[in-house]
């Protein structure tokens, strides 16, 4: 299954994935879909951080992505984020300002859980 989030959608806070999601829309919020795939559409934005298997991205992000497998900056996209995973592609005509750490993956996505776990129980 994907799920998508379609262009006319704003979500703020944060979205806990059990299945790859599709955002055409905008996310003020993290994304955590650590064990599926995070598209992020042309025309979509990002402002948090994103947490899966794998991560595309043709429209805008600025956070932190971080992916066990691989981070796709598209010629479409616009990334101002830091980057933790062990692959990265960066097309031609894509922008990217960040920063790139390839070692330490599984430690950022364990991290990334753990902190919207502790925010979660804030307002449980």
């Amino acid at each position: 299954m994907n799920t998508i989030i379609g262009k006319g959608i704003t979500i703020t806070g944060t979205i806990h994935a059990s299945e790859s999601i599709t955002i055409a829309g905008t996310v003020k919020g993290d994304v955590l879909a650590s064990d599926f795939d995070v598209t992020v559409e042309a025309g979509a934005r990002i402002d948090g951080a994103v947490s899966a298997r794998s991560i595309t991205v043709r429209g805008r992000s600025s956070g932190r992505l971080i992916a066990r497998e691989v981070v796709r900056v598209q010629r479409s996209a616009a990334v101002r984020a830091d980057v933790r995973s062990p692959r990265l592609t960066l097309e031609d005509g894509a922008t990217f300002n960040g920063h790139v750490e390839p070692a330490r993956t599984d430690a950022a996505i364990l991290v990334a859980a753990y902190r919207n776990r502790g925010d979660a129980s804030k307002t449980a």
